[in-house]
């Protein structure tokens, strides 16, 4: 069984956008039951902090840095319904707040370039870690959980670079077919990662032989998740393909007529370079390929 109902509330044209939550599931054979009150969202779109309330005129390259925020609260407690009691469901709540802050900054062109800096900030809160241990007096082990308050955070630094590039071939004799044109989007961007959370990662035996460790993070397991281990510095970079034909409109009697059809939309490769790991991390080629048959 399931049910859930959700509130949601947005103001100042949509900048700002509220959502409240109550989710419940269970499990009637085993008698397990999930609560998730209250799920809250709050996010407010792109905001120009440095852009005066009233713009004239074209605006200033540091009046473009927007700024926007993501807010998300999650609270759940789970419990057996042949073991209700108000004590056991507290013993069982988990909790987490995510915060996102994106920052972005488009410069000025140079030349045929555009340049865009970025920075992302997150955040979480937790309720809990999770201990593990191993026991050679039991050879087993042994987990359990500590409750409180703890954070974590994790921050990146982007900068990219794109380009259009345009070629067109026209068929002055044709009847039908007057032109194809190609369009071809290039780009490149550098981005850096901090390790940020490697306080939070622990390695633990597994086994009695003591050949055999795990790693695993002590804020894994909650409503969150746990942000990645390690740092990152790498490049990628990619190309993407548009091409489109115009022909004569049949369907209009005037002789300029003409209509535009797309034969490739989104014909791409991708790939990219981890500096730091000083090793080639090639992601792997996505293709995609759409056509317009006629």
């Amino acid at each position: 069984l399931s049910s859930s109902i959700t509130w949601s509330k947005n103001w100042n044209q949509g900048k700002y956008n509220l959502s409240v939550a109550a989710n419940h599931d269970q499990n009637n054979n085993l008698g397990l039951v999930n609560l998730r009150i209250p799920t809250v969202n709050f996010s407010a779109t792109t905001i120009y902090p440095l852009q005066p309330k009233e713009l004239i005129g074209t605006p200033k390259w540091y009046q473009k840095l927007g700024v926007s925020y993501t807010g998300t609260l999650i609270n759940q407690m789970s419990f057996y319904d042949s073991a209700f009691s108000i004590r056991k469901i507290l013993d069982t709540a988990m909790w987490g707040i995510d915060h996102k802050i994106p920052i972005s900054l488009t410069l000025p062109a140079l030349g045929p370039f555009t340049i865009s800096p970025s920075i992302s900030y997150a955040e979480r809160w937790y309720g809990q870690l999770i201990k593990k241990e191993w026991r050679d007096d039991g050879d087993t082990l042994v987990t359990s959980i500590q409750k409180g308050f703890y954070t974590a955070r994790e921050v990146s630094f982007g900068i990219s670079a794109n380009t259009r590039i345009f070629g067109t071939f026209n068929f002055p004799k044709s009847k039908g077919l007057k032109a194809i044109r190609h369009e071809i989007k290039p780009f490149v961007s550098m981005s850096y990662k901090p390790d940020l959370v490697k306080q939070y990662y622990k390695t633990v035996q597994i086994d009695s032989t003591k050949l055999h460790y795990t790693t695993y993070s002590e804020l894994s397991g909650g409503v969150l998740g746990a942000f990645s281990q390690g740092k990152f510095g790498g490049v990628s970079f990619g190309i993407d393909n548009l091409i489109e034909m115009k022909v004569r409109d049949k369907k209009d009697t005037s002789a300029a007529a003409t209509k535009k059809i797309r034969l490739i939309d989104g014909l791409g490769v991708t790939g990219g370079y981890n500096m730091i790991a000083d090793s080639l991390n090639w992601s792997p080629f996505s293709f995609s390929l759409r056509s317009t048959l006629f």
